[in-house]
């Protein structure tokens, strides 16, 4: 992923938006190989137990995701499966949630609580669960793990019979994306940043827009070009030496 030296200068800006989807083609990979990981377990489970499985009973997943993490190194800050209202039997809400260093990360999820973190509101699952399909939010702060910007990629997991189990996810940083594509970004030889469905910027080689800052001061006769089947867009400003 970070082996930029022998990745030929992008000349379009397609060809560069075509960098983009391979960085996200990846992070996908691994998430699929979660979400597979959770419908087998399920299956196993539901045949075990003849019943909907306890949390404690997702447990096997930790070696699937601890494994994926470990492949990828500083690409992901974290990753797991975060369940469907209600699926489990002993708890309405749950994630299998783990860090690279092999902690699994522990969230207020009594509604009751002031702490309370609904991530059934959150855009990470309501897209995949609404509409069946992946997705990425972000630029956002991570005030639970790292404090820094991280952009959560997410993909809806579902058993044959339909039923949505949760999502498999991944918080990824802001910076480990621009470890991967800023050179590519700084040869295209134009200011060019990616920004996000909300017009927000996730990186680019423009200092005035820095990464959470909104697009609505530039050219909105920019062309933008999106990404394939991803909320994102490449936005061109012009010439490295214009302002």
């Amino acid at each position: 992923m970070r082996d930029t030296d022998n990745f030929p200068a992008p000349a379009t800006i397609e060809s560069l938006a075509d960098s983009v989807t391979k960085l996200a083609d990846e992070v996908y990979l691994s998430l699929a190989t979660i979400g597979t990981a959770l419908t087998t377990l399920w299956a196993e489970l539901t045949e075990k137990l003849r019943s909907a499985p306890r949390a404690r009973d997702l447990a096997p997943l930790r070696e699937t995701i601890l494994a994926e993490l470990e492949s990828r190194g500083e690409m992901f800050n974290g990753a797991g499966a975060v369940m469907a209202d209600s699926v489990l039997a002993d708890h309405p809400r749950h994630l299998e949630w783990w860090l690279p260093t092999a902690q699994r990360l522990v969230l207020e999820l009594n509604p009751g609580s002031e702490y309370f973190y609904d991530y059934t509101k959150m855009d990470w699952f309501t897209v995949p669960r609404d509409q069946g399909r992946r997705w990425v939010q972000g630029p956002h702060l991570d005030y639970a793990c790292t404090d820094e910007y991280v952009c959560t990629f997410s993909t809806p997991v579902t058993i044959t019979s339909g039923t949505f189990l949760g999502i498999a996810g991944a918080d990824v940083p802001v910076a480990a994306i621009e470890e991967v594509l800023l050179a590519r970004f700084q040869a295209f030889g134009q200011r060019v940043v990616l920004v996000n469905n909300e017009g927000r910027v996730i990186m680019g080689t423009d200092p005035e827009f820095t990464t959470g800052s909104k697009t609505s001061r530039m050219d909105s006769s920019a062309a933008t070009v999106p990404i394939e089947a991803m909320p994102w867009s490449l936005r061109p400003l012009g010439s490295t030496g214009s302002h």
